[in-house]
């Protein structure tokens, strides 16, 4: 006598592999897009405090850019009044970012410097997440 598994039995495993794939993709997925944005505001808060930090201990002034195209932050230090020395380039995450001001300036003592009230929307999905910062160096989430 053979050892072995019959169609029938063959189907109903599949199927049942299938109702459960059906069952747990969706909330997955959801928590997949969740954490994707919480990694991209902590990470751009984290870069924003370092920006701040930066401009307080340098004494000059300091910029987070934003891109268009990319979830990437550009920091910068300025060197002279037209010169920027870029100090690093660092990836958001995998979420897509959108914001009403591209670059956020900070001066010597650590307050927003021109335009620098700037609301960033993250974003993945059905999941979205919104950080405002401030003149006044806050950052509220």
């Amino acid at each position: 006598m053979r050892r072995g598994f019959t169609l029938p039995e063959l189907l109903s495993v599949v199927a049942i592999v299938g109702i459960l794939t059906a069952v747990v993709t969706p909330p997955l997925i959801r928590y997949l897009d969740q954490a994707s944005v919480r990694e991209g505001v902590e990470r751009f808060a984290a870069l924003y405090a370092t920006t701040r930090q930066l401009a307080i201990s340098r004494g000059t002034l300091a910029r987070l850019e934003l891109e268009r195209t990319a979830p990437v932050a550009t920091l910068s230090v300025q060197r002279a009044p037209a010169a920027w020395d870029t100090v690093g380039v660092y990836p958001l995450g995998s979420s897509t970012v959108t914001c009403s001001n591209l670059a956020i300036v900070f001066g010597p003592l650590g307050l927003g410097y021109g335009t620098s009230n700037t609301r960033v929307i993250f974003s993945r999905g059905a999941s979205a997440d919104t950080v405002t910062t401030s003149r006044t160096g806050r950052l509220r989430r």
